[in-house]
């Protein structure tokens, strides 16, 4: 039996934690389904919801009829709908924020807020109003509220803006932009100018083994997941395009998802050779436009293959037969904004809904999946030997508390001169030799240093003054070549000067080394070689990230300097030098992660190397020789570290043994930041002591600030959840919400399994 469309619940992109009830018009009745896009009315703006279910009856005196809908068949299927619900329940989020997050932006229309001109030649009284009706005459009669706000940042406009309607000089309403109805989908494809040949190649034993296995799930059906655990080098991508492959044959589509696709070109150049024309990609480097027409083009089923990043994971595929999440391990996955979900998880959670199985790929898992394989919750698939029997590369450590001398340049060569505490000292004797003769073989050289910027921060030498971001709790990146200081976090930029604000003396210097300075030293170092930069600052521009690999694979680069995104999916056989530069960067942050971080970058980046038919060379430059995730990252053991990491995060109750929630506050001050958070940890240990199932299963950790205790000019302070029990923890965590009372100056940001504790 049909069910009755008399009223509607419909998710609004709003923190509403419940669905909206409307009334439907006859005229839309057998028209529209659950996933269905509709114009609806909340309060005096008109917004985009999505359909949640139908009733015959609503306990409502009076309900508002749809406006209008959208879509002609449903933009969301029940799957997504149904994933929507789980990532809200887990993850304490409102449904409207989760479906805002899994639609494409150009998908949501709204009604903006607009002041129309009606007599510019009323008699204006203040010079704000004057102003105004300038700007409206500047706009051809008309303008958003938003805009206006921004343009007079410093200007409460509001009265402003009532008087001039009243005296009747502008009138203010709402406009409803026009959907964008591209009739043709944009189909993206690789340069046709690069001339890819994807030559197929017979499998090595390891990777038939796992290959027949995923294959024998998929002729089967049904859910699985399976943690591919492959060196790097050892052929994962080509056990993934076979397994799509067969996917498509029985009528499927897969979906493949990468940390950030705008770095791996190589992938795309494969799946457009193995699916010509059937390939839809997703990812936040495109246009709003192009997103849109990709998301239309995915849902009309009319690709093989969807290939993208985080938020592909909501990708529109009807006949879901596979999912790939690349790099399983990568942080990139999780989200820190807004809806804080992992999409790795996520993905194995779509697999479940949809009868399909999962493949998480990666040299070094996190903690969490190899832990599931051990539990017997995913099938563990190992690869342990690169393709064609090539060497991993050879590993070697430079101890910098050893190195007395820096590398300094001079015309006929190098030389070793200088004192040991020179904070000039970028690359070791032994690294710059290993370049140089490197680059006389005719063979290509990456060096990583994840740090960008060309100083960390300048120093006065006369008083010892530290420039620091006026809005967050660091300090100011000197990058030389753009002529500016600039925080990393917020973007806040000031010219570079030598002169200190505080003792007005020229003596500020810059302390610290980042990726731009790297690339001066190794210009002076190898004057002749061809010495690139791709880091942020250089990669600005749209497609720049493409065109440096693209030249990286041609050859047309000697030496690629850059941080962690020179890591990720390039297989350049020219590569036989890796060099990483203060290796043991992320061993000091206050991360309960920061061992295994270490671990997987610095396997990541040395897997660059030797994957020719030249073996590859590493070296790396670390003051933490000793420490565990070094030691074991030389020898290339991912099973010994993961035996040491799980020792201490057992002994803590860290993932993958506990499970974590972060509460979160922030706000303009610092005292009133302080206080909520204290107040809501005093609210949360009552409630412990009158509740012995959360005083006996849940830990309440802090109240203390954060590490980075203001950022963007918000004073943050956290407390930490801890327990075994997820549902014992979700629930105690729920309660801190609601403790939490509304405010219009502090907000309460809950991160469940939270990934950074910066």
């Amino acid at each position: 039996m049909k069910q009755a469309q008399k009223f509607a619940r419909i998710v609004v992109p709003l923190p509403f934690i419940e669905p909206l009830t409307y009334r439907v018009p006859e005229s839309l009745e057998g028209r529209i389904a659950p996933g269905s896009r509709v114009l609806v009315q909340v309060q005096r703006r008109v917004l985009t919801g999505v359909i949640l279910d139908f009733s015959a009856r609503s306990s409502l005196a009076e309900t508002k009829p749809i406006i209008d809908l959208l879509d002609e068949q449903p933009i969301l299927d029940q799957h997504l709908l149904k994933l929507g619900q789980w990532i809200s329940q887990y993850y304490l989020a409102s449904l409207g924020e989760v479906v805002a997050t899994m639609l494409p932006p150009n998908s949501r229309r709204q009604s903006r807020k607009t002041v129309s001109l009606k007599d510019g030649d009323a008699a204006i009284a203040d010079e704000l109003g004057k102003k105004i009706i300038a700007e409206l005459k500047r706009y051809k009669g008309k303008v958003s509220i938003g805009t206006l706000t921004r343009k007079f940042a410093s200007e409460s406009i509001g009265r402003t803006l009532a008087r001039l309607e009243a005296a009747g000089a502008i009138e203010v309403g709402d406009h409803l932009a026009k959907q964008n109805r591209r009739k043709t989908p944009e189909f993206l494809t690789t340069d046709p100018t690069n001339n890819f040949i994807d030559t197929p190649f017979a499998l090595s034993v390891e990777q038939e083994a796992a290959l027949q296995t995923v294959l024998g799930r998929i002729n089967i059906g049904g859910f699985e997941t399976f943690l591919l655990h492959g060196v790097t080098g050892s052929g994962k991508t080509e056990v993934y395009l076979r397994a799509m492959e067969r996917v498509r044959d029985r009528g499927q589509q897969s979906l493949i998802m990468i940390p950030e696709i705008s770095l791996t070109p190589q992938l795309l150049d494969r799946l457009n050779a193995r699916f010509p024309a059937r390939v839809g990609v997703l990812h936040s480097a495109l246009t709003g436009a192009q997103r849109w027409a990709q998301w239309r083009q995915i849902a009309g089923g009319l690709v093989d293959v969807v290939i993208g990043a985080r938020s592909a994971v909501f990708a529109p595929i009807r006949n879901l037969g596979l999912i790939v999440v690349d790099e399983e391990h990568d942080a990139s996955y999780k989200q820190e904004d807004g809806v804080h979900y992992n999409s790795r998880d996520v993905a194995v959670v779509r697999g479940k809904l949809q009868n399909c199985p999962v493949i998480l790929g990666s040299a070094t898992p996190a903690l969490e999946s190899y832990e599931n394989c051990r539990q017997g919750r995913y099938k563990l698939l190992e690869l342990t030997r690169r393709v064609a029997n090539r060497p991993m590369p050879s590993i070697e450590a430079i101890d910098l508390r050893t190195e007395l001398y820096i590398v300094s340049v001079s015309a006929s060569g190098t030389t070793a001169t200088g004192d040991k505490g020179s904070d000039l000292r970028l690359i070791s004797a032994a690294l710059a030799k290993a370049l140089t003769e490197n680059l006389r073989a005719g063979h290509q050289t990456l060096i990583f240093l994840n740090r960008r910027g060309f100083a960390n921060f300048l120093q006065c030498k006369s008083c010892g003054y530290v420039w620091r971001c006026p809005y967050c709790s660091v300090t100011l990146t000197l990058h030389l070549k753009q002529g500016r200081l600039s925080c990393h976090h917020c973007d806040y930029r000031r010219p570079k000067t030598d002169v200190c604000p505080q003792c007005k003396v020229a003596t500020l210097g810059p302390v610290g080394s980042g990726t731009e300075r790297v690339e001066q030293a190794l210009q002076r170092l190898v004057p002749h070689a061809r010495v690139l930069r791709m880091d942020r600052d250089t990669t600005g521009r749209r497609g720049s990230h493409e065109e440096i690999i693209r030249r990286w694979e041609k050859g047309e680069i000697d030496i690629l300097v850059g941080t962690q995104m020179i890591t990720k999916g390039h297989d350049v056989f020219g590569v036989t030098l890796v060099g990483a530069l203060l290796a043991d960067l992320s061993l000091n942050l206050p991360d309960f992660r920061a061992a295994e971080r270490t671990f997987q970058l610095l396997s990541q980046v040395a897997g660059r190397a030797g994957r020719g038919d030249q073996p590859g060379r590493v070296i790396v430059q670390t003051y933490s020789p000793d420490h565990y995730a070094v030691e074991y990252f030389v020898a290339h053991d991912y099973k010994s570290f993961f035996t040491a990491e799980s020792e201490f995060r057992r002994m803590l109750n860290y993932p993958p043994f506990g499970r974590l929630v972060n509460l979160r506050l922030d706000g303009p001050k610092a005292s009133e930041v302080e206080t909520k958070a204290k107040n809501l940890a005093d609210q949360l240990r009552k409630l412990q002591a009158s509740n012995p199932a959360f005083g006996e299963q849940v830990e309440v950790l802090g109240p203390a600030a954060a590490p980075i205790e203001k950022l963007r000019n918000r004073y943050r302070w956290q407390l930490l959840l801890r327990s075994k029990l997820s549902s014992v923890l979700l629930k105690f965590a729920r309660h801190a919400q609601n403790l939490m009372r509304p405010s219009r100056t502090v907000r309460l940001h809950v991160d469940v399994d939270p990934n950074s504790m910066l």
